[in-house]
C-alpha cells in the first residue's frame, strides 16, 4: 500500500519525524510544529544589523557634537586707530584715541567679553590705558559665533616735554605726519562655565592729518561732535 501526500505537486518522501507511521509522538520535549517554509519567523535575526546601524548614529552624533562643543579660541586685535581729539603744544599735549578692536569667535556658540584692557606705549613708554570691566550679564557684549565683532574704545594719552609732547607737535603740527603707537590688548572671554584670557600686541598708525594749526602756535582737533574751525590771522 503506497501513502499519497494530499496537497502535493511534486515528488515526495517519507516524514522524518513520524518515520512514515503518520503519526508524531506527544511527549512535551519532542513536540514538532509545522510551519511553512516562507514564514517570516524562519528569516535569520537582524539584531546585528540593527546594533551596528545604533553604533554608526552614535558615533556620527557623539562627532558632531564633539566639532559643535569643541572650545575655539575668542581673540580680540586693534585693527584701526584713530585721533578724535587733540590739543598740542611744545610743552604738554593731551590726545584722546579711538581704537577699534575686533573680536572674532571661532566657537559655534555665543561667548561673551567679560573685560578688556588697552594699554597704549609712545616710544616705549606707556602713556595711555583704558580698563573696561563688564559686571553685568545684561552689559557685557555678546560675541556671535563664527563672526568679528567690532568693539570701539577711546584712550587718553598725556605727555609732557620729557615724555614726548614736542616730538608730537613736531610731527603733527609741523610736518602733518603720522604717530606711530605699540597696542596692547587683554581680553577675558567666558562662555558656559568657563573662562579664558588672549592677549596680544601690534604697532598700530594714528593719522595727524586732520589736525588744524591755531594762531599761537597749538593744534587742535575735535572729531567728538562738535565743529572745529581753524583761527584766521
Amino acid at each position: 500500500m503506497t501513502s499519497k501526500a494530499y496537497g502535493a505537486t511534486g515528488p515526495t518522501e517519507r516524514c522524518r519525524t513520524c518515520k512514515g507511521t503518520g503519526k508524531i509522538t506527544r511527549k512535551d520535549k519532542e513536540g514538532v510544529a509545522v510551519i511553512s517554509y516562507g514564514d517570516e519567523r524562519l528569516a535569520p535575526s537582524r539584531t546585528a544589523i540593527y546594533i551596528i546601524i545604533a553604533v554608526i548614529l552614535f558615533l556620527a552624533l557623539t562627532g558632531t557634537l564633539v566639532v559643535l562643543f569643541y572650545p575655539r579660541t575668542v581673540s580680540a586685535t586693534s585693527t584701526k586707530l584713530k585721533i578724535i581729539w587733540a590739543e598740542i603744544s611744545k610743552n604738554n599735549t593731551r590726545l584722546i584715541l579711538q581704537d577699534t578692536v575686533n573680536v572674532k569667535n571661532s566657537n559655534y556658540f555665543v561667548s561673551y567679553l567679560d573685560g578688556i584692557n588697552v594699554t597704549v606705549q609712545y616710544q616705549q613708554r606707556e602713556v595711555g590705558k583704558n580698563y573696561t570691566k563688564y559686571n553685568s550679564s545684561v552689559t557685557r557684549p555678546s560675541i556671535s559665533p563664527r563672526k568679528v565683532t567690532p568693539l570701539n574704545y577711546s584712550i587718553t594719552l598725556d605727555f609732557n616735554k620729557e615724555t614726548g609732547s614736542d616730538d608730537i607737535w613736531t610731527y603733527c603740527c609741523l610736518i602733518k605726519y603720522s604717530l606711530g603707537f605699540q597696542i596692547q590688548v587683554n581680553t577675558r572671554f567666558s562662555y558656559f562655565s568657563n573662562k579664558f584670557e588672549f592677549s596680544d600686541s601690534m604697532y598700530q598708525i594714528a593719522n595727524c592729518n586732520e589736525v588744524i594749526k591755531k594762531s599761537d602756535n597749538t593744534c587742535h582737533l575735535d572729531l567728538t561732535g562738535k565743529s572745529e574751525t581753524s583761527d584766521k590771522g
